[in-house]
């Protein structure tokens, strides 16, 4: 009996002894668990890297601001097709493009509040001045619209100085010493006090449309072709299903032959003027091209329309 108690006792320790192993391992592994996870919070936090993902940021933000600055990629008016008519499209699109120029205004000022160090964006100086004499040919163009221009369109040139405005306005604050970026600031606060608000510029596109719409007219003929004629009409009243042709002016008196560089015809041309009237009874001018491919030995292939013009209504006694 002795013997066999002191076998169950030993057996009791080692149990014991296993148990209590067991359990300064699981206490071992939360402690190490715990350390790492410290560390990892440690390392997240640790000033060098924070450093280097400032840093990154920085450059990130360089990018944008100064090397492709996103206030003339963003913030530049996006019209087109059917759109490109309509008034509400513009002043839609205008909408859009002036949050842009806010925008970038703000992230510049977001920017240096980051204080940023100046070797990051210093050497940029010159990129931003190059920039900003940009300004000059959206002024130009601009101010041919508005004298004659007389499609809505025209007033992507004045939103252009606008962009240039906010542009410039944002990089003053970076590079308050540049003379350049002074001066072209200047220059865009002035076109855009002779110009006024976008919104007086679409009108004025729109008068000049009137104007332009009122001494408009049909081209006269250089030539007949009644296959053209019958060509353009059926083509022409496809393409533009409110209107239709009354009459067709093929307004070249010859081909116009376009050959290769040794002298081989590649195609033949012809322009048309087209009157047409809608369903109001109102006239408008149109126009389109006529191409006819080379097919060799002297013989040209079908006529075939291309680039058709979208119809202009003027006074019907235009269209005589």
């Amino acid at each position: 009996m002795k013997k066999e108690s002191i076998i169950i006792c030993f057996v009791l320790l080692c149990q014991l002894g296993f148990a209590q192993r067991t359990n300064e391992r699981k206490l071992i592994d939360k402690v190490k668990d715990r350390l790492s996870k410290q560390d990892d919070a440690k390392q997240s936090t640790n000033p060098e890297r924070q450093s280097r993902d400032e840093s990154t940021k920085s450059w990130n933000d360089v990018e944008e601001l100064f090397t492709k600055p996103f206030i003339f990629t963003k913030g530049e008016l996006q019209v087109g097709g059917d759109d490109a008519d309509k008034k509400e499209a513009f002043v839609e699109a205008i909408k859009k493009s002036n949050s842009v120029i806010e925008e970038y205004k703000t992230a510049i000022d977001q920017f240096l509040k980051g204080n940023p160090a100046e070797s990051i964006y210093s050497n940029k100086l010159k990129t931003s001045e190059a920039k900003s004499k940009g300004l000059v040919s959206a002024i130009k163009l601009a101010d041919n619209e508005f004298k004659g221009g007389n499609s809505l369109g025209g007033v992507y040139y004045l939103q252009k100085i606008y962009l240039f405005q906010g542009y410039l306005e944002a990089q003053i604050k970076v590079f308050p010493e540049s003379q350049i970026i002074k001066d072209h600031l200047q220059m865009a606060n002035e076109a855009i006090q002779k110009y006024g608000s976008t919104d007086k510029y679409l009108g004025k596109m729109e008068e000049n449309k009137k104007e332009y719409a009122k001494n408009l007219k049909l081209l006269p003929a250089g030539q007949k072709n009644l296959k053209i004629e019958a060509l353009v009409k059926k083509e022409y009243e496809a393409f533009a299903k409110d209107f239709t042709v009354t009459k067709v002016n093929i307004t070249d008196s010859a081909w116009r032959i376009e050959k290769n560089e040794f002298g081989i015809p590649l195609n033949r041309k012809v322009s048309v003027s087209i009157a047409v009237k809608n369903h109001k009874g109102e006239c408008g001018i149109a126009g389109a091209n006529i191409i006819e491919e080379y097919s060799g030995g002297g013989n040209y292939g079908s006529s075939v329309m291309y680039l058709p013009i979208d119809a202009i209504i003027v006074p019907c006694e235009n269209l005589k």
